[in-house]
């Protein structure tokens, strides 16, 4: 009985071990992901003084190799209390960039939600199932970009942020 205790601790103590090396596994490969996070949040609260923010997603689009656009997107809340989107603009070595257009912002009432969007979408291709919806920069157009199947294919299909048209680019995802 003294030797069943002994290696149900033993296995006990090895899990623990094996989940705490896991755990930190995770943060050290999550950690420039972070990091890149804590940098965008901090670059729009100090040029745009957001007070909350929500929904931070990394968004890369290029057309060409080396040609990547890199933006951090988020949904926030001004000084004003008013609902924003925010691009902030990250250069080659994910750091934030300086100067005019770093940080973009457009007031949520000025533009479609993403609730408009998915209508908008859904009337013009009907039998499309909607995989994602974030905001975006295109040809340094502000859009929405949807992330959608259409029968056997996938596609990229842009509509611009300040007023639903859309941007006259489709790109179809090749099949794998």
């Amino acid at each position: 009985m003294k030797r069943k205790k002994k290696w149900i601790w033993i296995s006990l103590l090895i899990l623990i071990l094996i989940l705490f090396g896991l755990q930190r596994f995770y943060i050290y490969i999550t950690q420039d992901q972070r990091n890149e996070e804590a940098l965008a949040i901090q670059a729009a609260q100090e040029q745009l003084g957001i007070t909350s923010y929500e929904d931070l997603r990394k968004y890369v689009w290029g057309q060409k190799e080396g040609d990547d656009n890199i933006y951090w997107t988020m949904m926030a809340k001004n000084k004003e209390n008013q609902d924003i989107a925010v691009w902030v603009k990250f250069d080659a070595t994910n750091k934030p960039v300086t100067g005019n257009n770093a940080v973009h912002s457009e007031l949520l009432q000025n533009g479609l939600s993403e609730a408009q969007i998915r209508n908008r979408f859904s009337s013009e291709v009907p039998g499309g199932e909607i995989k994602r919806i974030m905001p975006g920069v295109v040809n340094g157009i502000y859009v929405w970009q949807v992330y959608y199947k259409d029968d056997t294919h996938n596609y990229y299909r842009f509509y611009r942020f300040s007023n639903g048209d859309q941007v006259d680019l489709v790109y179809t995802i090749p099949n794998s």
